[in-house]
């Protein structure tokens, strides 16, 4: 079984290269130039998986005892890429986010509030990233999917994905026997369950209307759907009155750029 290394905050599952599970992850300090960055990610991308490798790859300093390459983020298990993209919203100073969900019993619209330092995350079991599966007398081993995958999957249909994906995950070549029956595919589902980690994607919640009980899903990528406009506009408006460059305004922290256009406001008699 591999061993754990890295210091500091710990990513539930980890990469493991070498025989050595890492764990460990830093962001970037949040300026400008991140902050326009990863809202250009988002309207650009050609699929979220994508769009999620390279928002990670520039967004985190170093990943897992090395560098946030493309490659290395791509390796990252889905609920790892999930779950650094949550605490991503919470660098870019998102600690809660309201959500509007709508009744499935009285259709009535309602606001739902998310604390994302509340929102419990499973540690990866035993084996991980691997699990084996008994199947037709012969055992065998799949490795749980990584981002590499989503991106593959992003431009396949249903019917391609499934079988795809197991093959990859099985390690068997593309036209490969699949080794696995329908018992065999339940108890694969089962044992990959049980390694995989994994961060809430659904909240339950209840109707303020009716009382009725429902769950309402959570978007991990919510901020990648933040967009540029509010910080162009912002650039815009220190550009106008200081006369400063793009990149200069965009190297400030964002703490400073914020006191700048509050500065701005109070200079047009619109803030005390």
């Amino acid at each position: 079984m591999a061993s754990t290394a890295g210091t500091g905050r710990r990513l539930p599952g980890g990469l493991v290269e070498d025989g050595q599970r890492q764990r460990d992850w830093t962001f970037r300090p949040v300026s400008g130039e991140l902050e326009l960055g990863l809202a250009e990610i988002g309207e650009q991308a050609s699929s979220m998986p994508d769009a999620v490798t390279r928002a990670l790859s520039t967004a985190l300093a170093r990943l897992a005892g090395g560098p946030p390459t493309p490659q290395r983020v791509d390796a990252l298990c889905v609920a790892d890429r999930q779950f650094l993209m949550h605490e991503l919203e919470r660098h870019l100073g998102t600690e809660a986010r309201w959500l509007q969900a709508r009744c499935d019993a009285c259709g009535t619209l309602f606001d739902l509030r998310v604390d994302y330092a509340d929102l419990p995350v499973k540690e990866a079991g035993p084996g991980f990233p691997m699990a084996r599966v008994e199947s037709g007398g012969c055992s065998v081993d799949l490795r749980l999917p990584t981002g590499l995958d989503q991106q593959a999957l992003a431009h396949m249909t249903e019917e391609e994905a499934a079988p795809w994906l197991l093959r990859q995950l099985a390690g068997l070549p593309a036209q490969a026997d699949l080794p696995l029956d329908e018992q065999g595919l339940r108890d694969a589902e089962e044992a990959l369950d049980a390694v995989a980690p994994a961060v809430v994607q659904q909240l339950q919640s209840r109707c303020p209307d009716c009382a009725h009980d429902q769950v309402v899903d959570l978007d991990p990528y919510m901020v990648l759907r933040r967009g540029s406009r509010g910080l162009l506009d912002e650039i815009h408006r220190i550009a106008w009155h200081y006369h400063w460059s793009e990149a200069e305004i965009l190297a400030l922290p964002r703490t400073r750029r914020r006191r700048y256009l509050d500065l701005i406001d109070r200079s047009r008699g619109m803030s005390s």
